[in-house]
């Protein structure tokens, strides 16, 4: 069993508390990614699960033992948890092979020649990586370096592994393969997967369920699609993808928004001032109305989409969709705006006006 149980985290560093009220519990066999802003408390999360950080207070379990707890006083050092770690750095040695790289944690433990000899090329395979076993890591490419570092951390059959950031010194391509890499390698060993990261497409395309954090608190625990489209707050919707904020007010179950002069019904549970999110994907523009009449500012062209700025009372709106959707507006055209899907929070900054609505 490698299910990772979290109970009632807390770290502090001196008066500061970078991690608070921490509860989690990542299921045996799942890819949790945990995602977000630098500072977040994220690495200092994911460094406890390994050891290398002591909590505060509260428990953390993996599989059926406890390997720290403040109650009982109980504390596992890193070299006792069943892990393999990555981290951000390679951190492969350069005076050494890629054999002896990855078999380095099986001769700390002394294990026999043979059995060294067969688990760290059965490693190797596992990441593609055996035709290079006398090669030296100024030899490899940086995606090959770090399936060196991934293939050390697995060749002891560890039950749970722990990434920190592992993609982030790789250009960008690279990245997106590894991204894949990573995945298979994980439902083919079929292993419990932490992983630390700031790249929300990263967290996305790999992640089984994403735990989105900020302060030092766990903002939202769901699957990608639910976190990208029903964040539970304004944090989360900024942070995962693209998104326009409008001010609005809410009486009841109407929101209206003075600046567009538009208004819609919803269910909300608070009235007073709130921020009305649209994703730029969920507006479509038209030449003609009816609709919000606003004016193109500028059309950029990415290839296979186009990305909008339309002003509309001296709010800037962005839209993206297909290129070809645009091919034949140019700045300055009168256009039409049509939103598809709103979501509404509390507008924080005027959380003394808020109440809750009855």
């Amino acid at each position: 069993m490698s299910e990772v149980k979290l109970t009632n985290i807390i770290k502090q560093f001196g008066q500061v508390k970078a991690v608070d009220n921490f509860n989690a519990v990542i299921k045996d066999g799942e890819f949790v990614s945990i995602l977000g802003p630098s500072g977040c408390g994220k690495t200092t999360t994911l460094r406890m699960i390994a050891g290398f950080e002591k909590a505060t207070s509260g428990e953390i379990c993996i599989g059926n033992v406890v390997v720290s707890s403040s109650d009982s006083k109980m504390f596992v050092p890193p070299e006792k948890r069943d892990i393999g770690m990555v981290f951000q750095s390679y951190a492969v040695w350069p005076h050494m092979t890629v054999f002896d790289n990855v078999a380095y944690p099986l001769k700390i433990k002394k294990m026999d020649k043979n059995t060294i000899k067969e688990k760290t090329i059965k490693a190797l395979e596992s990441v593609d990586l055996d035709k290079y076993e006398e090669r030296y890591p100024n030899q490899l490419s940086g995606g090959q370096q770090q399936r060196v570092a991934l293939a050390r951390a697995l060749v002891a059959e560890p039950e749970l592994l722990l990434l920190d950031e592992p993609l982030s010194n790789l250009d960008a391509k690279l990245r997106e393969s590894m991204r894949f890499e990573i995945k298979e390698l994980q439902k083919k060993l079929k292993i419990t997967v932490v992983y630390v990261t700031h790249d929300q497409a990263e967290a996305m395309a790999m992640s089984d369920r994403i735990i989105v954090m900020n302060k030092g608190v766990i903002q939202q625990v769901d699957v990608p699609m639910n976190i990208y489209d029903n964040p539970i707050n304004q944090f989360v919707a900024d942070f995962i993808g693209l998104v326009n904020f409008i001010k609005a007010d809410i009486d009841k179950n109407k929101v209206t928004i003075p600046k567009l002069d538009y208004s819609f019904e919803t269910q909300t549970t608070f009235i007073g001032k709130g921020i009305v999110a649209i994703r730029p994907e969920n507006i479509s523009i038209s030449k003609v109305g009816p609709g919000i009449k606003g004016i193109l500012l500028r059309k950029l062209y990415l290839g296979d989409s186009a990305d909008c700025r339309i002003n509309i009372s001296g709010q800037t709106i962005r839209v993206t969709d297909e290129s070809s959707a645009y091919a034949n507006y140019k700045d300055g055209d009168e256009v039409y705006l049509h939103f598809n899907k709103l979501m509404v929070f509390p507008d924080k900054s005027n959380s003394q006006t808020l109440q809750k609505a009855i």
